[in-house]
């Protein structure tokens, strides 16, 4: 059997331990390792980082580079290496993950008989710079299929690129990552998740949050991570005097054991690709809140059922929504017990038996 594995290889940016990418193809990589048609390779365009996710055991590992350099400086190196990793592997199937390492695949797939699979991980039109509308248009054209996270990013590039074959397949949730905690009515606290940065717009949070504690100050809002973004957020909540109601957490490796502590979860973003701690709120049964931006939290989030959506970005409406759901634990409860049957849908073995499709269709 082992001869009529196929090799399928994923290229991240760099193996991990906060990367966003990193953590779901953990998720994708351990489930493929359970199936017999597979031997799966984790190629790091940077060197990879010690510790990190719970990268599966059988997986090979490969570094193209032996120090951190810009793809600019790096790609030519990196396509030698590459290339090498390919033939000696006998690479069949290679997965790009992101927009940043797209190109640098691209290249090597013009000189090979691999199957290249471009695998987006931002919003299409999230963020607006050169570099990288032309790197997911080029990886596109040269793929032979690409993946989206959301439906309507499969549209977009469809409709925006030369993108021969185009499917949304969702990001999982871990199934690795369990807990047996109820939801609790009872908890004052709101936790945000995500990285400080111009994007996520948490210095409207804090907006938001000032509107709520006028009107009740037993709140508590949380917010981890790390990013650009710090300084200027603490010095936004300190000068609003709310340094004893607003907690900026930093970056945690065990997350996902502090969402049943909370009540809520919220998202401010200017844009999202697929906003992975929304699915995490949503597995962990808290009712969730975003802006209605263009991708990922209304495919998340249904509005009334298992959270709310608000237009962007009116922080009085959505200061109102938080205060109206604190107000009424009966409403929050039943968000939370939606999220119980909509995760299903999330699930990684679920999400998996669509990779695993979509790999069989490359011909």
């Amino acid at each position: 059997m082992e001869g009529n594995k196929k090799n399928i290889a994923f290229l991240v940016g760099r193996v991990s331990i906060k990367g966003g990418i990193s953590r779901v193809a953990s998720i994708i990589t351990d489930e493929l390792c359970k199936n017999e048609l597979y031997n799966i390779h984790v190629i790091s365009y940077h060197p990879a980082e010690q510790g990190g996710y719970n990268w599966n055991s059988n997986i090979i590992f490969h570094n193209l580079l032996t120090e951190r350099k810009s793809m600019k400086k790096g790609i030519f190196t990196a396509s030698i290496n590459l290339n090498n990793v390919i033939k000696t592997h006998n690479i069949n199937i290679l997965v790009a993950t992101g927009h940043i390492v797209g190109p640098l695949c691209s290249i090597v797939k013009i000189f090979s008989n691999i199957k290249l699979v471009y695998w987006s991980h931002s919003s299409f039109f999230g963020e607006s710079h050169f570099s990288k509308s032309f790197n997911e248009k080029f990886t596109s054209f040269i793929a032979n299929q690409v993946v989206t996270l959301t439906k309507a990013d499969m549209i977009n590039y469809l409709r925006h690129t030369k993108a021969k074959h185009v499917e949304n397949i969702y990001n999982p949730i871990d199934s690795r990552l369990t807990n047996d905690y109820s939801y609790d009515t009872t908890s004052k606290k709101l936790i945000s998740v995500g990285r400080l940065s111009k994007s996520k717009q948490f210095d409207l949070l804090i907006d938001v949050a000032e509107l709520i504690f006028k009107k009740n100050d037993d709140f508590i809002l949380d917010i981890y991570g790390t990013g650009e973004c710090e300084l200027e957020l603490k010095n936004k909540i300190k000068k609003l005097n709310l340094s004893n109601r607003i907690f900026l957490k930093g970056h945690v490796t065990d997350i996902y054991s502090k969402y049943h502590n909370y009540s809520l979860l919220i998202m401010t973003s200017e844009y999202e690709g697929f906003p992975m701690s929304l699915l995490e709120g949503m597995a962990n049964n808290l009712p969730l809140i975003s802006f209605d931006v263009p991708t990922g939290p209304n495919e998340i989030i249904k509005d009334h059922i298992n959270g709310r959506l608000i237009k962007p970005f009116e922080i009085e409406n959505m200061a109102k929504a938080i205060f109206d759901l604190m107000q009424n634990p009966e409403k929050r409860k039943k968000l939370s017990n939606a999220n119980k049957v909509l995760i299903k849908d999330f699930s990684a073995e679920n999400i998996t038996k669509k990779w695993i499709s979509l790999f069989k269709g490359l011909k």
